[in-house]
């Protein structure tokens, strides 16, 4: 169910951890927007996200823009990207069967190496030993926006499926509140990358 709300309409929300609620709302024009307001603790988390985003969004077209920021408000509107989470991509095609994607919609169980809900790890080690070409395009996809994004000194530092965003085509990498330069990110981030992806 929509709800309206000053000037827009939020189609649907969830919550990012303990960080921010996050609203996928419509604008007058039609236009779908992503809005973020973070909860009242998370305010270093909410510069570094704006700070990084709109670095990154000046060099690469792997992230959404920033488009407009209120920190009075704790704030953030970044424009929507299309597709879909890569956690939900494995999980569609690599799950178990019977497999409910909603379950995952607000998930957390990701926290490699202390847990990860045995469902998803299972479809991902499914994954990382596929060769389908679906898989192979998507695995190189994750692997060069990756490379471009440490080539520019981020350190992404949460690299895993629910903050990659693929529609087939392009694939986007969100949510920076825990990125940072790096002089060294690919070695840093790699255990990352190899424990989800295989790449």
């Amino acid at each position: 169910m929509s709800l309206k709300h000053d000037g827009f309409t939020i189609l649907t929300s969830w919550t990012n951890s303990d960080k921010a609620i996050v609203h996928l709302v419509e604008t007058r024009d039609g236009e779908k927007v992503i809005l973020k307001i973070y909860r009242p603790g998370s305010i270093v988390r909410m510069f570094r996200e704006y700070i990084v985003t709109k670095y990154v969004a000046s060099r690469l077209p792997i992230v959404p823009r920033i488009l407009r920021f209120r920190p009075w408000r704790r704030e953030l509107c970044i424009s929507y990207v299309s597709g879909q989470r890569v956690l939900e991509w494995v999980l569609e095609r690599f799950g178990d069967k019977g497999l409910s994607l909603a379950d995952f919609h607000s998930f957390h169980g990701l926290n490699p190496p202390h847990y990860v809900d045995p469902r998803v790890a299972d479809a991902f080690e499914r994954f990382r030993k596929s060769t389908s070409p679906d898989s192979m395009r998507l695995k190189q996809a994750i692997r060069a926006s990756y490379s471009r994004l440490h080539g520019i000194g981020i350190l992404h530092r949460s690299a895993d499926p629910r903050n990659v965003i693929y529609d087939n085509n392009d694939l986007f990498i969100i949510d920076f509140d825990n990125a940072r330069p790096s002089l060294n990110p690919a070695s840093i981030e790699n255990s990352a990358l190899e424990y989800w992806y295989g790449t």
